[in-house]
């Protein structure tokens, strides 16, 4: 048994121009569990979900994964280590299939070369490839679409796809950036309903910056708020919507009676 979080971020600082964007944020996420990232718009919370993934540089502050700085690498780097992400802007290769985004996925994971084949129609998929694919794709029933080029999807099922292609990489931590956008409520409750069913099944963390309250309740164990860069609360997600501090500076009256 160790006492070494599987993902903790210390002192997180980040400015533009100036202007203070992220400040001083400590964070933890454990094996297993469901933290949300929430905050008022221009709370700082996709700074900060990009310093954690490396996608920009802090100014201060260290991420750690299994204990092991790795503020100075790049995305790729810490994707080896374990972290996997959604985007909020869904990045689907349109007349691509179901199936093909899975198995890029893959191989970008492998790097074993083969890449350079697809794009010349040279590399076929292997038995193990379709098969981990088929796993995947069973996982979140997507089988049935399995041929279908991605341009036919509804937007629910495009966010499903994302996410499959984020478990393509096995990571022990997924990030998930604004996952519900988009989504009707009904939508809303499936991706919920799945993303648990996926991670019982393979026992990753998960991360997510949200502007759904509803989801995010229902979802996540534990949350961050942020408000004007700082972090203002942090705790078990019931106690952390309730807090006045959170009423005032993200749910509003109205959010909060609700």
């Amino acid at each position: 048994m160790t006492d070494v979080p599987l993902l903790r971020a210390r002192g997180i600082t980040k400015a533009f121009s100036g202007i203070m964007a992220v400040q001083h944020v400590d964070a933890v996420v454990a094996e297993g569990e469901r933290v949300g990232l929430i905050g008022p718009n221009g709370a700082g919370k996709t700074t900060f979900f990009n310093c954690l993934l490396g996608v920009i540089p802090t100014d201060q502050g260290v991420v750690e994964i299994d204990g092991v700085d790795v503020s100075g690498l790049p995305v790729h780097h810490r994707s080896k280590r374990g972290i996997g992400r959604t985007f909020q802007r869904i990045e689907l290769f349109a007349e691509a299939t179901v199936r093909e985004h899975l198995l890029i996925a893959e191989r970008t994971r492998r790097a074993d070369g083969r890449l350079w084949k697809d794009l010349i129609g040279r590399g076929r998929p292997t038995v193990d490839e379709i098969e981990r694919c088929d796993r995947i794709l069973e996982l979140l029933g997507l089988v049935e679409l399995a041929e279908q080029p991605s341009e036919h999807l509804s937007l629910g099922q495009g966010r499903l796809l994302e996410v499959g292609r984020a478990l393509m990489t096995e990571p022990r931590l997924l990030l998930l950036d604004e996952p519900s956008s988009g989504l009707d409520h009904e939508e809303t409750v499936d991706l919920a309903r799945t993303l648990r069913d996926a991670q019982a099944d393979r026992g990753f963390a998960v991360l997510l910056v949200e502007h759904d309250v509803e989801f995010v309740a229902d979802f996540t164990d534990r949350c961050l708020v942020l408000d004007a860069g700082k972090l203002i609360a942090e705790g078990p997600t019931g106690q952390v919507l309730a807090s006045d501090a959170v009423r005032e500076a993200y749910l509003g009256t109205a959010g909060a009676a609700s």
